[in-house]
């Protein structure tokens, strides 16, 4: 079996689009986006994430062995997060 690997050309576009998402996020930091601006950072910052795992880590082209073990680590940090913020919110101080 031949393993796939990414071009040079579309991994840097994706170091471009990377490039261009996080000068937007610096830029953002200096605009009033008043509600708006966290979920527009989180959402640039999470579309970064899947970029880079799934171009620069190559895991577009592994087997499905490993899809199931990358779901089984976001899995773990949801649960992680979540836990975090029912004690957060559940504090009396709070």
């Amino acid at each position: 079996m031949n393993p796939k690997n990414p071009s040079r050309k579309l991994l840097a576009v994706t170091w471009i689009v990377l490039l261009v998402m996080h000068f937007t996020i610096l830029g953002s930091a200096y605009l009033n986006l008043a509600w708006f601006n966290t979920p527009f950072i989180v959402t640039l910052a999470i579309i970064q994430m899947i970029l880079v795992i799934l171009y620069f880590m190559e895991v577009r082209y592994t087997a499905k062995l490993t899809w199931l073990f990358i779901c089984a680590g976001f899995f773990w940090l949801l649960i992680m997060l979540t836990l975090t913020m029912n004690d957060y919110l559940t504090r009396t101080w709070h």
